[in-house]
């Protein structure tokens, strides 16, 4: 946000001194070249006009931020909430597990007082087999489990970062791009040049990897999804 900020606020200063300086009579170099042979009304008025359409600029800017700053909120909070909820299956997950450790332990106990009775003793080493794959089988689901979740988490973080980047760049790619073409029209009257047209190629693959990003993280969290969900 800071750069399209800086940016607009230039742009805001540079037209609000040409206000000022046609108010106060003391038309400057921009100006003369802009207003020459025109009507001092009608150069009040284009100024007047380009002042309110900064004014819109701002507040559309202001808006913007207001709109970040929400969804921002939104996906905190959403965070925290699945971090409760994955929090609270953990938990349930890991009792599970205390308990299965507990018959297992119940189960030996079984087992060294009945070493006699041939068939309690298959049946109760049959049990433990299988309390074991079981207890086993809840570990890794624990452990794969958070990685997973770590996983998800960094990688919605990464992509909201790099859509964010993709919104802020947008502006700056079209202020740069008008510059470019009024460079290579060769009439105009603002401070173009070449480095216009350079910068605007730079941020056009600067886009193009952010896409190129942004398209990875959506299927690196699609997959992760899926294995999540089972």
């Amino acid at each position: 946000m800071s750069s399209i900020t800086t940016g607009k606020t230039t742009k805001l200063n540079w037209k609000l001194s040409l206000l000022l300086g046609l108010l106060t009579g003391g038309v400057l170099g921009a100006g003369i070249q802009h207003y020459n042979n025109v009507p001092v009304t009608t150069a009040y008025s284009t100024l007047k006009s380009d002042y309110q359409s900064v004014v819109d600029e701002l507040n559309k800017e202001k808006s913007s931020v207001k709109q970040l700053t929400d969804e921002k909120a939104l996906l905190v909070e959403s965070s925290n909430q699945k971090l409760e909820a994955l929090n609270l299956q953990l938990d349930q997950q890991k009792d599970q597990l205390k308990q299965l450790t507990e018959q297992l332990v119940t189960i030996k106990k079984q087992q060294e007082t009945t070493q006699k009775l041939v068939v309690t003793k298959k049946k109760l080493n049959k049990e433990v087999v299988a309390l074991k794959t079981k207890a086993k089988q809840q570990k890794e689901v624990i452990d794969n489990s958070n990685v997973l979740f770590e996983q998800k988490s960094k990688t919605q973080h990464d992509l909201a970062v790099v859509q964010k980047q993709i919104a802020t760049l947008s502006p700056e790619i079209k202020k740069t791009k008008k510059a470019c073409a009024e460079f290579k029209s060769g009439n105009s009257w603002n401070w173009v040049s070449q480095k216009d047209c350079d910068n605007y190629e730079a941020l056009q693959q600067k886009l193009s990897k952010l896409k190129a990003q942004e398209s990875q993280l959506k299927q690196s969290l699609a997959m992760i999804n899926k294995k999540i969900n089972g």
